[in-house]
C-alpha cells in the first residue's frame, strides 16, 4: 500500500468519526439551544478538523463546503446569527452532502455527484439574509422585550437617555507615530554565521563561474555577495524586507551551485532578484525616522444612534475608546486583518459601533477601520496581536451630556490614550511543551490559545501571539499568562484537547506581580506534582492507535491456531508424561487463554458506535412525518463485538422507523387519547450474563393482532382458518 492510500484510509476513518460527531451535536443543538455555545464550539472543532484533513489530501470539494459551513458556525458563535430551524436544516443538508462526498472518496471516485457550488450559493444567500437583518424577528421578540425593560430600569437608576443628549467634549485626538521607510526587524541569532558562509561560498563560486564564463550568473552572485557583506558590516539595515531578499538570495545561490555541479544551462532569470538587491542596498542603517501625525476624528460616529448603549456602559463604569486601524498597503487580505482587529477588541470589551460595519467589511475592500469600544481597561493596545498593520491606535472619548430636564449631569472622565491591552497580571502562568517531531508547532500553539480564549483572557504570550500566528514559534515551548475564573483542572482539560502536547505546567501568579517582571521561579512541590500529573495525562491521551479490522481478524485467526497447537502439546505431554513438558504446557495454557481474552476484548466496542447514528435518523423521520418525538438512549456504554454491531445497524434502523411511522401517533391524536403531546421512543441495551439485549420501546398505539391477521390473510400468506 503506497503512502497516499495509507493517508486516504486514515482520512476515511477520521472523517466518519467527525461526521457522526457533527450529526450527534447538531441534533443536540436543535434540542438544547440554551447550551448552544458549548455545542457550537464542538461542532466548529469537528468541521475545522475535517476541512484541514480534506485540504491536506487535495479533496477540495469537501474542504470548500466545510469552509462555508464554518462561516455560518462562526457567525452563530459570535452571536450575529441565531440558531433557528432554517439554519439547522441547512447545516444538516451540508452534512448529508459531506457524507456522500466522503463515501465517494472511499469508493475511489475523483469527482462528486454533489452540486457543491449550488449548496455554497445557498449558504451565502442565507448568511447574507441574516447578517443584513432581512428576516422576521418574531422568534426573538421575547429577548428584545426583556432587554428593553432592563435598559429602561437601569436608565431610571442612573442617567435617563430620554432626558439626556450625548455630546463629544473632544471632537478629535491627534496621535504621533514614528515612521520609517522600512520597518526594522529583530536580528536572527545565527545571521552573522549565515552571512559569513554566504560570503565564503560566493567567493568560491565566483572563481568557478569566471572559468566557465557564466557572465549573467556572475553578476547576480556579485550582488548577493555585496548584500551579505553589507548586512554583515551593518551598512545595510536589517529589516523585514532585507531579510526576505536575503532568503531569495540564498535560494538563488543553491540554484547556481546546482547549475555548476550538473553542468546544465542556467534557466532561471535573476533580473528581478538583482533589482530587489539594488533597492535593499540603499536601505542604510540610521535612516531618518519621522513623526507621522494621525488624527482620530471622533465625529465619524453617530453618537445619538448608540446613545442608549453608551449611557448604559458608562453607568456600569466602563470607559469608551475610539480605536483606529489601518492595514499596510501591500496586504492582500485587508478585510481579514481588520476582522481580526474587531475580534481582538471583542475579547477585551464590547464593540458598540464600527465603520465600516463587520457585515460591510468583506465587501467594502476598505483598508481602514474606526471602532467605538467600551471596556474596563485603563489602556488599549492590540497592535502586537494583529500582523500586517500600519498602525492600531486608540484614544479615550471625553463625553458630556446635555440634560433636557435642566438637571445637571456631570462630565464623564476621559480615559487614558494609547494604552496597553491589559493592566493587571493573570491568575496563571502556563508553560506548554509541544512534541519535538510535530511539523506544525505554531498551529498546535495557536489551537491551545484559541481554546483558552473561550474560557478567559490571554494577557501575554512568549513568543508573542503575532509571531505564533505567523508561524515563527522558534522552538517547541510556549509560555502563556492567563486570566480566568476556571479551575486548574478545567484548564488542564482545555489544553489536553490539542494533540501533540507532550507536557505542561500551570502555576498560579500572585496578583501583585507584574507579568513583564515575572521571575523564573523553581517549581514548588505542588507545581511539580501538577506537572507530573499533566505529563501523565498527556501520555495517556496519546496511547491509542487505530487498527484495521482486517488485522484484528487475522490476529484472531492466529490466536485460534495457537489454541489448537496448545491442545496438541497437552496430548504430547500426557503421552510421554514428562514433568518439564507438563510445566511448559501449563504456562502455555495460561498465556494462550490470556492472549485469547485480550484479542476478544480488542474487538469489543461500545454499542454507542451504532446507537449514536440514530438521533439524526429519528430527527429526520419525525420531521418528515410531522410528529414530535423525545428519543432516549440507555446502556450505550455496553460493549459488543464489532462484527455483531455492524450487522445490527440495518435491522435497528428498520425497527426504529416502524416505531415512528406506525407506532407513535400524531400530536393531535395523542392529546385526544390523554397522552403527552410528544411521543417517547427508547433504545435500550442491557446485559444479562453472557448476553446483550437490545430493546426498542415506544409509548405509541402498539401492534394490533387483529389488524395483522387481516393483513396476512389479504396477502395470501395464511388462510382465515
Amino acid at each position: 500500500m503506497d503512502d497516499m492510500e495509507q493517508y486516504k484510509e486514515l482520512f476515511m476513518t477520521e472523517a466518519e468519526e467527525h461526521l457522526q460527531s457533527l450529526n450527534q451535536n447538531m441534533v443536540e443543538l436543535e434540542n438544547c439551544p440554551e447550551d448552544s455555545e458549548r455545542i457550537i464550539n464542538m461542532i466548529f472543532r469537528s468541521a475545522h478538523t475535517l476541512k484541514g484533513s480534506a485540504r491536506t489530501l487535495g479533496f477540495e470539494h469537501i474542504s470548500s463546503l466545510t469552509h462555508h459551513m464554518e462561516d455560518i458556525l462562526d457567525y452563530i458563535r459570535d452571536g450575529r446569527i441565531k440558531v433557528n430551524p432554517e439554519i439547522v436544516d441547512l447545516l444538516f443538508k451540508c452534512l448529508d452532502a459531506l457524507e456522500t462526498m466522503v463515501s465517494e472518496v472511499g469508493d475511489g471516485e475523483d469527482t462528486t455527484s454533489v452540486d457543491v457550488d449550488s449548496l455554497v450559493e445557498i449558504i451565502k444567500s442565507v448568511k447574507n439574509k441574516y447578517l443584513s437583518g432581512e428576516y422576521s424577528e418574531e422568534d426573538f421578540s421575547e429577548d428584545i422585550e426583556i432587554t428593553e425593560e432592563l435598559v429602561e430600569e437601569e436608565s431610571v437608576k442612573n442617567i435617563s437617555s430620554n432626558s439626556s443628549s450625548i455630546k463629544l467634549a473632544n471632537e478629535s485626538t491627534t496621535v504621533f507615530i514614528k515612521e520609517n521607510s522600512s520597518a526594522s526587524a529583530e536580528k536572527p541569532e545565527n545571521l552573522d554565521s549565515v552571512l559569513n558562509q554566504m560570503h565564503e561560498s560566493a567567493s568560491a563560486l565566483l572563481t568557478i563561474l569566471d572559468a566557465l564564463e557564466y557572465t549573467e550568473l556572475k553578476d547576480t552572485l556579485k550582488n548577493i555577495d555585496e548584500l551579505a557583506t553589507g548586512l554583515l558590516n551593518e551598512t545595510v539595515a536589517v529589516t523585514e524586507n532585507s531579510l526576505a531578499v536575503l532568503k531569495s538570495a540564498l535560494l538563488a545561490m543553491e540554484q547556481i551551485a546546482k547549475v555548476i555541479e550538473t553542468g546544465s544551462d542556467p534557466k532561471n532569470d535573476y533580473s528581478e532578484l538583482n533589482e530587489k538587491i539594488s533597492s535593499t542596498l540603499s536601505e542604510t542603517v540610521g535612516e531618518s525616522v519621522e513623526d507621522k501625525e494621525i488624527i482620530l476624528d471622533h465625529t465619524v460616529f453617530d453618537l445619538e444612534e448608540v446613545s442608549d448603549k453608551l449611557i448604559s456602559e458608562i453607568n456600569e463604569n466602563k470607559k469608551i475608546y475610539h480605536v483606529k486601524a489601518k492595514v499596510v498597503d501591500d496586504c492582500l487580505l485587508k478585510a481579514v486583518r481588520l476582522t481580526m482587529v474587531l475580534s481582538k477588541l471583542k475579547e477585551i470589551g464590547e464593540v458598540i459601533l464600527s465603520i465600516p460595519s463587520e457585515a460591510e467589511l468583506l465587501s467594502s475592500g476598505s483598508g481602514e477601520l474606526d471602532v467605538l469600544v467600551s471596556t474596563d481597561l485603563d489602556e488599549i493596545d492590540i497592535s502586537n496581536s494583529v500582523c500586517e498593520m500600519e498602525y492600531v491606535l486608540s484614544a479615550g472619548l471625553e463625553l458630556k451630556f446635555k440634560n433636557t430636564s435642566s438637571k445637571e449631569v456631570p462630565n464623564i472622565a476621559k480615559p487614558k490614550t494609547q494604552a496597553k491591552c491589559y493592566s493587571s497580571p493573570g491568575q496563571y502562568k502556563i508553560d506548554i511543551k509541544i512534541d519535538e517531531e510535530c511539523l506544525l508547532k505554531a498551529v498546535r500553539a495557536y489551537m491551545v490559545l484559541k481554546d483558552l480564549k473561550e474560557k478567559g483572557n490571554i494577557l501575554e504570550t512568549e513568543p508573542s501571539e503575532s509571531k505564533i500566528q505567523e508561524g515563527n514559534l522558534g522552538g517547541n515551548t510556549v509560555t502563556i499568562y492567563y486570566d480566568t475564573d476556571e479551575s486548574e483542572d478545567d484548564i488542564k482539560e482545555i489544553i489536553l484537547k490539542t494533540p501533540e502536547i507532550t507536557g505542561f505546567s500551570i502555576e498560579p501568579i500572585h496578583q501583585d506581580i507584574e507579568i513583564s517582571e515575572q521571575p523564573e521561579k523553581a517549581k514548588s512541590a505542588e507545581g511539580n506534582g501538577s506537572k507530573k500529573q499533566a505529563d501523565n495525562s498527556a501520555s495517556k491521551k496519546s496511547q491509542t492507535v487505530r487498527v484495521n479490522i482486517e488485522k484484528l481478524d487475522k490476529l484472531m485467526n492466529l490466536v485460534g491456531e495457537v489454541v489448537i497447537n496448545r491442545a496438541n502439546f497437552t496430548q504430547i505431554a500426557t503421552k510421554y508424561d514428562l514433568k518439564e513438558l507438563h510445566n511448559a504446557v501449563g504456562r502455555l495454557n495460561m498465556l494462550a487463554t490470556e492472549l485469547q481474552e485480550e484479542v476478544m476484548g480488542m474487538r469489543m466496542i461500545p454499542v454507542a458506535f451504532v446507537f449514536n447514528r440514530f438521533p439524526r435518523t429519528v430527527r429526520d423521520t419525525a420531521k418528515a412525518l410531522s410528529k414530535e418525538i423525545d428519543f432516549e438512549i440507555e446502556g450505550s456504554e455496553i460493549e459488543l463485538d464489532r462484527t455483531v454491531l455492524d450487522e445490527l445497524a440495518e435491522p435497528l434502523t428498520h425497527l426504529i422507523r416502524n416505531s415512528l411511522d406506525h407506532g407513535i401517533e400524531h400530536s393531535d391524536e395523542r392529546i385526544k387519547l390523554g397522552k403527552p403531546e410528544k411521543g417517547i421512543l427508547k433504545l435500550i441495551a442491557t446485559r444479562e450474563r453472557d448476553r446483550v439485549n437490545i430493546v426498542i420501546k415506544d409509548d405509541g398505539k402498539g401492534i394490533d393482532p387483529e389488524a395483522m391477521r387481516k393483513k396476512v390473510v389479504k396477502k395470501g400468506l395464511y388462510s382465515k382458518e
